[in-house]
């Protein structure tokens, strides 16, 4: 977490006011939320709840791949590790979080109603086009990178992260994988190709993984087909060399923050997009929906 100043120079140079979604671990530890804490008291940040169930109490279910995804434990342990990471964040902020990300993207059939039971506003767990049934996991793969109003009385607000095709057949890109992704042609290699080809390659807007010059494709296209909000995501961990795949030295950080800015010299400068946040997004579709 002492490393997110490394992001932050550069939100603060294009007035961007990032959501820090956290867990249990940081929020427990001093070293993992006084940083934070500092940039949230100078307002350079909004902060979010984040649940892994392993590592949040109570600690009641047995551990395995399944109950690592949060929605899919009873209601009434979802609701109670959600609360206690809730009011943890509350006694470190002087504020109850109101934006949730599920870890590992995993929200179950109680989630939405727990969200509301608590007073949360946005949800931001859904992963579109991707699939973890077989670990477990929900699976998002009809799922696409449009907000959307859901819960009890259509009040919550999910804004997704930003997956989804780019290419000459990117409407077709679900049907396309699954064709290219069959025992005959994944020998073949024949998502790689679809990629190659730029007929339907799926990307994520992160810097994690994905260039800038993918970005913009992805971006362009889904610009041109209708959507107006975009998320652009990282986890933490990449910003300091070797805790994951993405950055293990110092040239691969560098070039991981370049690929920060050239998207935001993109986008606020060729498309002539905002910043803005999950909450002000959603006072915002409230307000056109009521007018």
């Amino acid at each position: 977490m002492r490393h997110l100043e490394k992001a932050e120079i550069i939100f603060d140079q294009y007035r961007i006011c990032p959501v820090y979604v956290l867990d249990y671990p940081v929020v427990f530890q001093a070293d993992g939320y006084r940083p934070v804490q500092e940039l949230y008291a100078s307002k350079r940040c909004l902060i979010g709840a984040h649940l892994h169930p392993w590592v949040n109490p109570p600690f009641e279910e047995i551990l395995s791949s399944e109950t690592s995804f949060p929605g899919n434990l009873s209601r009434s342990l979802e609701l109670g590790k959600l609360k206690m990471l809730g009011d943890t964040i509350g006694e470190r902020f002087g504020v109850s979080p109101v934006m949730y990300k599920a870890g590992r993207y995993g929200v179950g059939k109680h989630t939405a109603d727990i969200l509301e039971d608590l007073g949360y506003e946005v949800d931001l767990s859904v992963c579109p086009l991707m699939d973890y049934s077989e670990e477990g996991g929900p699976d998002f793969t009809c799922s696409t990178a449009w907000p959307y109003w859901f819960g009890r009385d259509r009040r919550l607000l999910e804004l997704p992260l930003t997956v989804g095709f780019s290419g000459l057949l990117r409407r077709w890109g679900s049907r396309l994988r699954r064709i290219a992704s069959s025992p005959v042609l994944r020998s073949l290699h024949g998502v790689g190709a679809l990629a190659r080809l730029r007929l339907a390659d799926r990307i994520w807007l992160s810097p994690e993984g994905y260039s800038s010059a993918e970005h913009q494709r992805l971006v362009r296209d889904l610009f041109d087909d209708g959507l107006r909000i975009f998320a652009f995501t990282f986890h933490s961990p990449s910003l300091e060399p070797g805790n994951t795949p993405y950055v293990r030295s110092a040239a691969d950080l560098e070039k991981f923050l370049s690929r920060f800015r050239k998207f935001f010299d993109f986008f606020f400068g060729d498309l002539g997009g905002c910043a803005s946040t999950p909450i002000e997004l959603k006072r915002k579709l409230a307000r056109n929906i009521s007018e």
